[in-house]
């Protein structure tokens, strides 16, 4: 699995439509062949900062991803409204192993 965490801090007065712009990205990027997870988190303590748990079955599907309809528009969307550049890290899959996955 090729497992991306993606964190982002949103302006004050943007975190609804981010919000509604991930959500959207989201619902249809779980339609694609290669995504096995794509959750959004919103941190509590601080309703600013996202997560983005994003898990691929390989690096290839992860690039596929960034070339669909719906992350593009997302990625036009929610570029105004980043209160700074967020950051991707990828991470090494240790538990379930990959054949677990669905």
């Amino acid at each position: 699995m090729h497992i991306v965490v993606v964190e982002i801090q949103v302006k004050t007065e943007k975190v609804e439509g981010f919000k509604s712009a991930s959500l959207l990205n989201a619902q249809n990027s779980v339609s694609e062949p290669g995504i096995v997870r794509f959750d959004i988190l919103q941190q509590k303590a601080d309703p600013t900062r996202f997560i983005l748990y994003e898990v691929y079955r390989s690096p290839a599907d992860a690039d596929l991803h960034k070339l669909t309809a719906h992350y593009l528009k997302w990625k036009e969307t929610v570029a105004d409204m980043m209160a700074e550049p967020r950051r991707g890290t990828p991470y090494l899959n240790l538990f379930p192993q990959d054949s677990d996955w669905n």
